[in-house]
C-alpha cells in the first residue's frame, strides 16, 4: 500500500474504456485514474445501470473519503483531529467513516500487535485505499453489479467472474530494478487482497517504535474475504513488525492468510500460509 496523498478534485475526468464484447458475452467496462496519489482501475459488467451515475457515485466516494481521512490535505476530519480542532460541522456520513477505519485499525493491531496504526493519526491513511475498495464494492452490489473487479494502488476486491473465468492478480516483483510479476494468482471465490512494502516508496512505512524495517522484508500481502480495509490495515502493521521471522511467526500464530516476500541466502524467497494457499486453491 502506498499512503493516501493530497489527490482529488471534483472537476477529475474518468477515462472510460469499453471492451467489446462477442455475442456471447458481457460486455465489461473499465473506470480508470488517478486518486489518493496512485492509480485506480474498476472493472465491472455492463448493466441497466446510466453509467453516469456508477461515475457519480465512486466520484463521490473518492471525495468522501479524501475529506475524512488524508492526512496531507489540511482540512480533512482527521487532520483536524490530529491538530486537535472542531471537526463537529463535518456530514455524518464522513464521521462515519472516520470511526469505521479506527475501529479496522484497531482490530488490525490487535492481531499484529505493537503497531497502532492510527497512532497520532500519522498513519490513520494507512487503511484509506482499502476502505475505499470496499464502499465502492457496495457501492457495486446496491446497484446490482454483481461481476466486478477493483483495484486502487494494489488494494484489490474480486467478486464474481468475468465471463465465466475466474478473475486473475499478480503480485509485483518487489525488487527496485524490476517492472514484472513475481507471481500470479487466480481469485476463485469473492476475495479481498492488500499488499504493503516500502521498495516502491523507501521509508514510508516505519517499524515499531521508530525503528527501520529489516531490508530483507521486501512485501507481505494480505488476503481476506470480506473486508479490503481490514487486509490493508494487517499488512501494513505486519510489515511494520520490521522482521522476517517475526512476521512469520505472526502469520502462523495468528493463522493469517499471507504471503511474505523477502531476501534470505542471498535470493528472493517467499512464503505462503497454509491459510493463503487454502483461499486460492
Amino acid at each position: 500500500m502506498i499512503l493516501v496523498a493530497n489527490i482529488y478534485k471534483r472537476s477529475l475526468l474518468f477515462f472510460l474504456f469499453f471492451f467489446a464484447a462477442c455475442s456471447s458475452e458481457t460486455e465489461f467496462i473499465s473506470l480508470s485514474g488517478q486518486a489518493f496519489g496512485t492509480f485506480y482501475d474498476i472493472k465491472f459488467e455492463k448493466s441497466h445501470q446510466n453509467l453516469k451515475k456508477v461515475n457519480d457515485e465512486i466520484n463521490d466516494i473518492f471525495i468522501s473519503i479524501n475529506e475524512c481521512c488524508s492526512t496531507y490535505k489540511k482540512d480533512s476530519l482527521v487532520s483536524l483531529k490530529r491538530d486537535i480542532k472542531n471537526t463537529d460541522f463535518f456530514e455524518q456520513e464522513i464521521k462515519n467513516h472516520f470511526e469505521e477505519v479506527k475501529k479496522i485499525s484497531l482490530k488490525a493491531n490487535k492481531t499484529a500487535r505493537g503497531f497502532i496504526l492510527f497512532k497520532n493519526y500519522d498513519y490513520f491513511n494507512a487503511v484509506a485505499k482499502g476502505y475505499a475498495v470496499d464502499i465502492i464494492s457496495s457501492k457495486l452490489k446496491e446497484l446490482n453489479i454483481k461481476n466486478f473487479f477493483i483495484n486502487i494502488g494494489g488494494e484489490i476486491r474480486a467478486e464474481g467472474m468475468k465471463n465465466k473465468n475466474f478473475w486473475k492478480i499478480g503480485i509485483e516483483n518487489p525488487l527496485t530494478n524490476q517492472q514484472n510479476i513475481f507471481k500470479p494468482f487466480k481469485f476463485k471465490q469473492n476475495l479481498s487482497i492488500a499488499t504493503s512494502g516500502n521498495y516502491r516508496n523507501p521509508g514510508h512505512i516505519v517499524g515499531i517504535g521508530g525503528n527501520k524495517i529489516d531490508q530483507d522484508v521486501l512485501s507481505i500481502s494480505v488476503i481476506d474475504k470480506k473486508s479490503t480495509a481490514y487486509a490493508d490495515a494487517l499488512a501494513t502493521g505486519l510489515f511494520a513488525l520490521g522482521n522476517v521471522n517475526l512476521i512469520k511467526n505472526n502469520i502462523v500464530d495468528k493463522d493469517i492468510p499471507a504471503l511474505l516476500i523477502f531476501k534470505g541466502n542471498e535470493k528472493i524467497q517467499s512464503f505462503e500460509s497454509k491459510q493463503w494457499k487454502e483461499l486460492l486453491q
